[in-house]
């Protein structure tokens, strides 16, 4: 955690695959720690006024990603916590410019756990190529949330408060609200 830097970086970013919890986490931090909690995927939903799959049903994966980019790039807060989708990381410009304010924390899941949450993913908005599994798609994003993670949280058997514990306890040098 040597890049994170005091008073620049004051957001907390949380990335992961669909299903991780980020949405759910991303709630309880704000709240426990009074910052304001921004949902990407919700963002978009509400910019373009259409659920996700339809978006994706539209656009297609490419017209997605730079609707997805366009977004992450337009964000600029100071002390929130943001929830990414889980797409976000094919798109490194928007990664680059939401480490420039934030802390990016990898929810780590096990596949089989992501699996049970997400159930059919046919349905849940996924971005992913033709027919590729979830287990594809988990093993091709893996080493790229590894890649731009400043923190990795192991999610495996903690409760929605254990990860936000987790998160605050690793950070509350950084981050003087937390």
């Amino acid at each position: 955690m040597d890049r994170i830097q005091k008073n620049v970086q004051t957001n907390i970013v949380l990335i992961g695959m669909a299903g991780a919890g980020k949405s759910t986490v991303g709630r309880e931090l704000a709240k426990q720690s009074s910052l304001t909690f921004v949902d990407v995927d919700t963002v978009i939903e509400h910019s373009q006024n259409m659920l996700l799959q339809e978006l994706f049903n539209n656009l297609g994966i490419q017209g997605f990603r730079d609707l997805e980019e366009k977004t992450l790039l337009s964000l600029d807060f100071q002390n929130h916590i943001i929830a990414t989708g889980g797409s976000a990381i094919y798109s490194q410009a928007g990664m680059e410019h939401l480490k420039k304010t934030g802390v990016m924390v990898l929810l780590d899941v096990s596949l089989a756990l992501l699996q049970k949450r997400v159930g059919d993913f046919s349905t849940r908005g996924l971005v992913k190529s033709g027919n590729q599994s979830f287990e594809q798609l988990f093993a091709e994003r893996q080493p790229l949330y590894a890649k731009h993670a400043d923190l990795i949280i192991d999610c495996t058997d903690q409760s929605v408060s254990d990860i936000c514990l987790s998160i605050k306890s690793s950070l509350s040098d950084t981050f003087y609200h937390l």
